[in-house]
């Protein structure tokens, strides 16, 4: 048996194992903006990378559905070979609070790695966040 390698092929394989790798690289950005929209309890947010610090706010809440105005987020480290890891739950209640309220929850100590939030508890509604905005640098 006889194996054929030419450029194409390694080109292929070379392109198609960089793909993979960029798939599975958390997405490395510094601080970023984003909203939600009709979110239930489960609902994951986009990856970042970080150390020492994230900090997540929602501008303007607003629930359809729910029995109460809050929601809780928790921030989790996304790891790659074993599962998630939890830093802790924060309860927002103040971005229900009006068009400019904002609530905001704090995670400090954190280890190099990829993360995201995740909402815990919508208070069985469908959540909306106007402005969600991930600060990464405790420095301002």
């Amino acid at each position: 048996m006889h194996l054929i390698f030419n450029k194409r092929n390694i080109a292929v394989t070379a392109g198609l194992t960089s793909t993979l790798i960029l798939t599975l690289a958390p997405s490395a950005s510094a601080n970023w903006q984003s909203f939600i929209s009709n979110a239930t309890a489960g609902f994951e947010s986009s990856r970042w990378e970080d150390e020492h610090y994230s900090e997540v706010r929602f501008k303007n809440c607003t629930q359809v559905y729910a029995t109460g105005k809050y929601v809780k987020v928790a921030l989790w480290e996304d790891n790659f070979a074993s599962p998630d890891t939890n830093h802790g739950t924060k309860t927002y209640t103040n971005c229900f609070n009006g068009e400019d309220a904002v609530s905001a929850g704090e995670w400090t100590g954190l280890p190099l790695d990829g993360y995201y939030f995740r909402l815990q508890d919508t208070e069985g509604g469908l959540l909306d966040v106007d402005v969600v905005y991930v600060d990464t640098s405790q420095a301002d």
